[in-house]
């Protein structure tokens, strides 16, 4: 079985790296303390420029022209034009509860449902939910690379909708990053990690991973 394997690790342009987007030169590092969108040079890993986008940020798309950010407790999926900084469109899933990522396919957006183990694939023009896939709870962010859906995961956990927050089961703590088929859900491959990705973007062969405990940005490769 092929193995993800860390090439490179960064420091990241805030405390609190979240999603992560590639548009085809650039690396887009959405960050939940300062409600920034920094891009970034992935040669150097500078930081050329960053863009206000006030919230708890969590997962960051591109669609080929702008960016999709999603904020993690408002139900809301921001399209943000990089161009002139505006917020062109924002996409509504009041009922959804926390939004920990989002990935962009062809003409239209997955978004995590985090609390309810959901995966959703939404139609941005009108914030029509088109389909629902299972997923485990406690996900983070995705991609959509190669036609599969690629997403962060630490496990085994359940939500409280008493005290509004995760809990594991049990004594084990596992994270990884799940290879899934957008046709029906079915799990694909599990990658094991030694952090919760809540950042997860392809660039070519190249992935990328942010890991906001640590506060890093880290490079990797699938080896076959």
């Amino acid at each position: 079985m092929a193995e993800l394997t860390i090439l490179a690790a960064y420091d990241a342009p805030g405390r609190g790296p979240a999603g992560l987007a590639w548009d085809g030169r650039f690396l887009w590092n959405a960050d939940y303390t300062t409600g920034s969108i920094y891009q970034l040079d992935p040669q150097t890993m500078q930081v050329q420029r960053s863009i206000l986008c006030p919230g708890n940020l969590s997962g960051l798309a591109w669609d080929g022209r702008t960016l999709w950010q999603s904020l993690h407790d408002a139900g809301w999926i921001r399209q943000v034009n990089p161009a002139t900084n505006d917020f062109d469109h924002t996409v509504h899933l009041d009922n959804e509860g926390w939004i920990s990522g989002v990935a962009w396919e062809n003409d239209h957006l997955w978004a995590v449902s985090q609390q309810f183990g959901k995966l959703l694939a939404v139609n941005p023009a009108d914030s029509a939910i088109l389909r629902t896939l299972p997923a485990p709870v406690a996900a983070g962010d995705l991609d959509f690379h190669n036609g599969y859906l690629w997403l962060g995961l630490a496990y085994p956990m359940q939500f409280d909708p008493i005290y509004q927050g995760f809990d594991w089961v049990g004594d084990e703590q596992h994270f990884a990053l799940l290879q899934i088929d957008p046709a029906d859900g079915a799990e694909i491959a599990r990658y094991p990690l030694t952090f919760m990705p809540m950042g997860v973007a392809w660039a070519g062969d190249t992935l990328w991973l942010s890991h906001a405990g640590g506060r890093k940005l880290y490079q990797l490769a699938m080896s076959r």
